[in-house]
């Protein structure tokens, strides 16, 4: 007999340990043979989109909503992609190495 599963998908506010909420399109991702949750969060004015990946014991709840209202949420809640202190010292030194390189790209083009 087949497996007839539905696959899992939607739309959600969803809660997480610590206190984090996240807002964006919720599935199921199997990732070295564990079941992963992941949450697709919309671009919004502050925030660029991003994916994030959760183990199932880390969610204390979802909250199914629809596109309009969990990207509402997401532009609510301003989660960042990446928030600890040491990701921000990657983060500078990556925008400082671009910045280098469309600089030196725009003067190539002069």
């Amino acid at each position: 007999m087949e497996d007839v599963t539905p696959k899992f998908e939607t739309w959600a506010v969803v809660e997480l340990f610590r206190h984090t909420q996240l807002a964006g399109k919720v599935t199921t991702q199997t990732i070295a043979g564990q079941e992963f949750v992941r949450i697709d969060v919309p671009k919004t004015k502050s925030v660029p989109e991003f994916t994030k990946y959760h183990l199932p014991s880390a969610v204390y709840g979802m909250t199914p909503v629809d596109e309009d209202y969990a990207t509402r949420m997401a532009d609510r809640l301003s989660a960042k992609p990446i928030n600890d202190y040491k990701h921000n010292e990657v983060i500078r030194e990556i925008i400082k190495e671009k910045l280098a390189e469309m600089a030196t790209t725009k003067a190539l083009d002069f």
